[in-house]
């Protein structure tokens, strides 16, 4: 049984490399089998490397794999596989699998640089805006692809057109309740990527992306892009070329729980009541 576990590294230089052994006119190196070295040791401390776990692979993941990673933010992420079982969450488990298949399945369908710099800019509005933080790394990297490779001529879109278009469908309602918006292709079955967020969340990110795409469509691409101005143009009224711009408002309210309990207390008084009469 082969088991995983997820460390970070931070600027970890190698030394040396691989063996190189002589082919027919070519050389090819060989890779040897992963020892955990002193380096190693000294970033995952919490791992117990004892005679019977034995690494088996070491995958990179994330985006340092992907190609995508964010000045500021050098972290690689990497998941070590294990010969045998350690004792861990099984969710922790599952959650460094679904890593892997969404580094292959990246470097088999989105290696174009395009979703790569889409992916970037779409990350530092999630960064800049607070309306849009519920999207996670996995939902931008799908959605960057859908926004540039899925068109009638199948040919990648502009960066500058596809970026308009990644507003145009989070603020249409593309990752709304009902919205087929887009299958995870790693998963099994028909599973919604955006069903990841709660309902607050959805509607969180699709009013603040008409709010967004209003300020870019009247010559705000500057402050959308973070090169002028603040992130308060999301949430605070804002003049375009004369062009009133107001932020849009949350169409789902969180039912209350008040009303619940209230209901429960009064079915209780009243069985208690019941009850009493009855002796």
């Amino acid at each position: 049984m082969r088991s995983f576990f997820r460390p970070n590294f931070r600027n970890i230089r190698g030394r040396g490399g691989p063996p190189m052994i002589r082919g027919a006119g070519m050389m090819r190196p060989m890779a040897p089998p992963f020892k955990p070295g002193p380096m190693f040791r000294a970033f995952v401390p919490h791992v117990p490397f004892d005679l019977a776990q034995q690494i088996e692979e070491v995958r990179q993941v994330g985006s340092h794999k992907k190609g995508t990673m964010m000045a500021g933010h050098n972290v690689a992420d990497m998941v070590v596989i294990l010969k045998t079982l350690p004792t861990m969450d099984g969710k922790t488990m599952q959650g460094h699998l679904a890593a892997i298949r969404h580094a292959r399945w990246f470097e088999e369908n989105a290696s174009h640089s395009s979703i790569k710099v889409l992916i970037r800019l779409v990350r530092d509005l999630k960064n800049r805006f607070q309306g849009l933080e519920p999207l996670t790394p996995w939902i931008i990297d799908l959605l960057a692809h859908y926004a540039i490779m899925n068109n009638p001529s199948r040919q990648p879109l502009p960066i500058n057109v596809a970026f308009r278009r990644c507003l145009q469908l989070l603020a249409a309602g593309f990752f709304l309740p009902g919205s087929v918006g887009i299958t995870d292709p790693c998963e099994q079955g028909t599973v919604r990527v955006h069903t990841v967020m709660t309902l607050e969340q959805q509607d969180q990110v699709c009013f603040t992306a008409q709010t967004l795409l209003r300020v870019l469509s009247h010559g705000g691409y500057r402050q959308i892009l973070g090169l002028e101005g603040t992130s308060n143009i999301a949430v605070e009224m804002s003049v375009w070329e004369g062009v009133v711009v107001t932020p849009s408002d949350k169409a789902y309210e969180k039912p209350e729980k008040k009303e619940e309990d209230e209901d429960a207390e009064e079915g209780a008084e009243e069985e208690g009541m019941e009850t009493s009469e009855a002796q």
